[in-house]
């Protein structure tokens, strides 16, 4: 039986804390055999403004599924970023994932009139340019573990992929058609889920320090004071059970046709619609009737959503979606600001009334998992603000 080409990152002890995060112990470093695809939405700023943020959300999502659909698992080290997303694959398996790529950037094209920059950048590389990228295994929930990294090799690959100049020896330009199988289980049924506090904010926090322990102690104190404003537990969690409802209106549901049939004619867009409203018709009656089916217990499927939601993450950079009163959103401006003007550490929010879900269905049964942002622009538009702040603090870090 051939040997399992990512068995170096299955193999990870799964850290059982998110708080682990900020333990550089936890991390192993990526090996040179791998590689860093990074794919980001151009100009996603202008297209917020436009409107298009679920169209943004969307293409970045897609690019994850049509990657676990092309390997055929879903067990990878990857970041959703909002407006993109960041994936490790051992160098060996790049030839299957291509096809993925290259349809994803046709589907973003086609369908929203979106540009999707991928780039592909080799460990050896970010390595031989004085950087580094360690990856650690971190506990969901019972069904999966998510990736979180370590050190600037994913920041360096992200920016020279972005390069004009310097990235083009790392960008994929190619198109290619996506099949009815590319984007198989990406889903987008949920209604805007609003913030049972009021708020719902996309939060970044980069740490600004010249070593390691200066890291540490800066994540730790950030997510020892988020501990402090939202509590234990679910405190701070922004999908609650009974907030989701069922898009009944279908306002998404000609985006996830211009995912899904972005290629197709009229009429197959016309039937690929009409059998998502029905379909969601039906999932929304088994979920209020609790009934059990062979697929799934549908009166746990909320439950399951909720337990499977990626709404914070780890890549050298925090990223949060919170659900907030007003006065604790205060609270946490206040104490980001003062940490912003002693110069170690620069943040990025935005504030919405509600979180957008992205569904990727694998199976029915707890077998979904589902990326949180913020309404309106979330991360892509707390990314704007972390890199206006980042740059106020960029001549006291040279």
């Amino acid at each position: 039986m051939p040997a399992d080409p990512y068995a170096f990152y299955t193999a990870l002890a799964v850290c059982p804390s998110f708080a682990d995060v900020t333990k550089p112990a936890v991390y192993s470093p990526l090996p040179d055999d791998w590689v860093v695809i990074i794919g980001d939405v151009e100009g996603s700023t202008a297209a917020i403004a436009r409107g298009q943020y679920k169209d943004v959300n969307l293409v970045g999502s897609s690019l994850l599924i049509a990657s676990f659909n092309a390997l055929g698992r879903s067990d990878l080290p990857f970041i959703f970023g909002g407006d993109g997303a960041t994936l490790a694959l051992p160098e060996s398996e790049l030839a299957r994932a291509r096809p993925a790529f290259l349809a994803t950037r046709r589907m973003a094209r086609d369908g929203f009139g979106l540009g999707l920059r991928i780039g592909v950048v080799p460990m050896r590389d970010i390595r031989a340019a004085g950087h580094d990228a360690r990856v650690a295994r971190v506990r969901l929930s019972d069904r999966f573990s998510l990736a979180a990294f370590w050190g600037g090799g994913l920041g360096w690959a992200e920016k020279v992929v972005k390069d004009l100049e310097a990235g083009a020896r790392y960008r994929i330009e190619e198109y290619a058609a996506p099949t009815a199988e590319t984007f198989v289980g990406l889903e987008c049924r949920w209604r805007g889920v609003p913030s049972e506090k009021g708020e719902t904010l996309a939060l970044l926090v980069q740490a600004v320090a010249p070593d390691d322990r200066g890291r540490v102690r800066i994540f730790s104190e950030t997510l020892e004071k988020l501990r402090k404003i939202f509590g234990d537990g679910a405190g701070g969690d922004p999908i609650a059970e009974n907030m989701l409802q069922i898009d009944k209106k279908f306002s998404d549901e000609e985006n996830e046709v211009k995912v899904h049939r972005s290629q197709a004619g009229r009429l197959g867009r016309k039937l690929f619609q009409c059998y998502i409203r029905l379909e969601g018709v039906i999932g929304d009656w088994l979920m209020r009737h609790r009934v059990k089916t062979l697929p799934a217990d549908w009166g746990r499927y909320k439950q399951h959503l909720v337990t499977h939601s990626d709404y914070r993450k780890f890549d050298g950079v925090l990223r949060m979606v919170l659900s907030a009163t007003p006065e604790q959103r205060a609270e946490l401006v206040d104490w980001l600001e003062e940490r912003h003007r002693a110069g170690e550490l620069a943040y990025g929010l935005h504030i919405a009334k509600e979180a957008l879900v992205t569904c990727l269905i694998f199976e029915r049964e707890g077998g979904h998992l589902h990326f949180i942002d913020g309404a309106g622009g979330g991360y892509a538009l707390a990314s704007a603000d972390l890199k206006v702040r980042l740059a106020k603090l960029m001549p006291a870090t040279e």
